[in-house]
């Protein structure tokens, strides 16, 4: 009988102890997942966790960076083993993308020589996608790098005197304050952009 008390005794202390160490990181989580957070990258250039979400596309994809190279590269390149966002726009007629880069006079200098390059790219799928996939260039420099795809935002700074591709992100819901106010930018610095060619 004494084993079986002592038992009850340590195992509900250390229940307890368990519950009161592990009840404040439950309730963070909590809180972040109510703010709508849907993850928090160490580095924007993790390119396995944004194949995920352009893999899963449906109604839209929209990009806002320096250059939009290494997306370009990595989900739209038809010469690539792995376009998840070419094969999201083949299985969805009804999804556009919208790429947002700055024009000559604002880009970055380290990024001007990949631009033949990202063109060449684009001018490709035009003949299969033809004006779902659309670039347009902003009057300004670029100071933050994001993507929306559905439902989805991840956002994060672009710092112009280091490797911005480093920089942190954050991921979240679309419907958070903080994703429609960058949702609202796009759309603002899109409307205001000629098409290009």
């Amino acid at each position: 009988m004494i084993g079986l008390v002592g038992g009850v005794i340590s195992g509900g202390l250390v229940f307890l102890l368990t519950y009161i160490v592990s009840a404040q990181p439950l309730r963070d989580l909590a809180r972040y997942e109510q703010m709508g957070i849907r993850g928090v990258l160490a580095s924007r250039h993790d390119k396995a966790y944004y194949a995920v979400l352009v893999s899963k596309a449906r109604r839209s994809v929209q990009v806002m960076g320096a250059s939009c190279t290494r997306f370009v590269e990595d989900f739209l390149d038809l010469q690539s083993e792995d376009h998840a966002l070419v094969d999201a726009l083949r299985r969805n007629q009804t999804l556009y993308v919208q790429l947002l880069i700055p024009d000559d006079e604002h880009i970055a200098e380290s990024s001007t020589p990949r631009l033949p390059g990202l063109f060449h790219k684009l001018e490709a799928l035009k003949p299969e996608f033809g004006e779902r996939i659309e670039l347009r260039r902003f009057h300004a420099k670029a100071q933050h790098s994001f993507m929306s795809v559905d439902d989805d935002l991840v956002a994060g700074p672009i710092f112009q005197d280091n490797e911005s591709k480093y920089a942190p992100a954050v991921h979240v819901a679309m419907s958070t304050r903080f994703a429609q106010k960058y949702y609202d930018h796009f759309e603002t610095v899109w409307n205001a952009c000629e098409p290009t060619g």
